[in-house]
């Protein structure tokens, strides 16, 4: 039934696809943003008949725009917003305590990067700002909700081809020499690595139970682009080039819209055929 997608399929037509995996169900989808990927994520996901969308973020207000716009067109599905700051991992101990207290049990788990190729910053845990804002919150969030996630429930993690151009991880050394031996596209491919390792950890270790993907919606203009320079674009390629290293394949593609990347990323959620791979 799923090789009718394409790469022009878009997210509602994955959740009509499928509707016995989206009404009346529970999500959860972490690092919402206004006009972005993962809100055009919620919209299909609305749109399908889901009960109730679990959302975080930093603040309600910047959210509203898009919580107004889903009630509106969906009156049925309750909405509701947990404070969840991807810098602070106190702030996802707090999220996940506010979740479990609730009471419900989540369907599927959607989780999308917060920052790309920004500069060199430590957050105030101490943790470079790629690694923590896109794997360890999430790293930290899914370890303390695995006991309300249903079961043969889902989770998807959204990432990148950039992730093949990660340099061989120094887990001694996260942070790139204190900054010094950084490039942001490095700090943000490094993360997307990080990623790939935590779902296979995930699918392995809840075989059975929880089913976990990566997902790669390709070239799709998100609010995480907002800091990526054409500079930093082509100092990171000239390297490559001088290293005799091939374009990466991210960069070879068509870019597609909000709602074409949000396809990919409910195919991971939803489509029965993926049951029992271990993971994408």
């Amino acid at each position: 039934m799923s090789n009718t997608f394409d790469d022009k399929t878009q997210g509602a037509n994955v959740t009509k696809m499928f509707p016995e995996r989206v009404k009346q169900k529970t999500f959860l989808i972490a690092g919402l943003k206004r006009g972005d990927l993962a809100a055009t994520t919620a919209d299909a996901l609305a749109h399908g008949g889901a009960k109730t969308i679990i959302y975080t973020g930093r603040s309600k207000s910047e959210l509203q725009p898009v919580i107004d716009h889903i009630n509106r067109k969906y009156k049925t599905v309750e909405m509701i917003f947990v404070t969840a700051d991807p810098g602070s991992l106190s702030s996802f101990r707090e999220a996940a305590h506010t979740i479990k207290t609730l009471g419900v049990s989540i369907d599927g788990f959607i989780g999308f990067p917060d920052v790309m190729a920004v500069p060199w910053e430590l957050t105030a845990d101490g943790v470079e700002s790629h690694f923590q804002k896109n794997y360890l919150c999430y790293f930290l969030l899914l370890n303390l909700l695995c006991d309300v996630m249903g079961h043969r429930s889902r989770v998807v993690l959204v990432t990148s081809s950039l992730r093949n151009e990660a340099p061989a991880p120094s887990w001694d050394d996260l942070e790139f020499e204190n900054g010094e031996n950084y490039h942001s596209l490095d700090g943000y491919s490094q993360s997307m690595l990080a990623i790939i390792l935590f779902i296979k950890s995930i699918a392995k270790k809840y075989r059975g139970s929880i089913a976990a993907f990566s997902a790669n919606p390709g070239i799709t203009k998100t609010n995480v682009q907002t800091y990526v320079a054409w500079d930093e674009i082509k100092s990171w390629l000239q390297r490559k080039k001088e290293a005799g290293e091939d374009i990466p394949v991210l960069l070879q593609q068509a870019p597609k819209s909000l709602a074409q990347g949000s396809a990919t990323v409910l195919r991971g959620l939803l489509d029965p055929e993926l049951e029992g791979e271990i993971t994408r």
